[in-house]
């Protein structure tokens, strides 16, 4: 008699989770969360998050003169501005021509064997980021450019 007790309880308990997990799966979704504005019409609430990044393209292409001992050499960087900030490329176009002028300047600067490796250029990405922000705080109070990608990058 023990024994058929126990398989009972056995097999209830197996129901009863069957039953749960059936319920579990098959139920309808709970429906979203809303927020409901003064006029009791239900409003759109901000997705949370980084905002999608913006890009910006500093035309044309700056040409500098290289430093070398054998010769003339140019570079002739194309550069492109990443920004999640609203308002980053209005301060940027204000303030371009002094943003070229120093970006000019920092690769005027620079040899030939200073710019070969990929982390060379990566250091100079790094510099010209810098240089970008540094004048934008200079002129409007905050930087606002979060990177910098040379998108043609020659050397002849």
């Amino acid at each position: 008699m023990n024994k058929k007790i126990i398989m009972i309880a056995i097999q209830v308990v197996v129901l009863i989770a069957a039953i749960g997990a059936t319920w579990f799966f098959t139920r309808p979704p709970a429906p979203e969360p809303t927020t409901v504005g003064e006029d009791g019409q239900p409003v759109e609430e901000k997705a949370v998050g980084k905002k999608a990044p913006e890009y910006y393209s500093l035309s044309p292409s700056l040409v500098v003169n290289l430093q070398n001992e054998r010769g003339i050499r140019f570079l002739m960087v194309e550069i492109e501005l990443m920004s999640r900030r609203d308002d980053a490329f209005s301060r940027v176009e204000q303030y371009e021509p002094r943003i070229r002028n120093d970006l000019l300047m920092l690769f005027s600067k620079l040899d030939r064997a200073a710019i070969t490796t990929p982390e060379q250029r990566q250091t100079l990405q790094d510099e010209a980021l810098l240089t970008i922000n540094a004048v934008l705080t200079e002129e409007s109070g905050k930087a606002g450019v979060d990177a910098v990608y040379f998108t043609k990058f020659v050397i002849q």
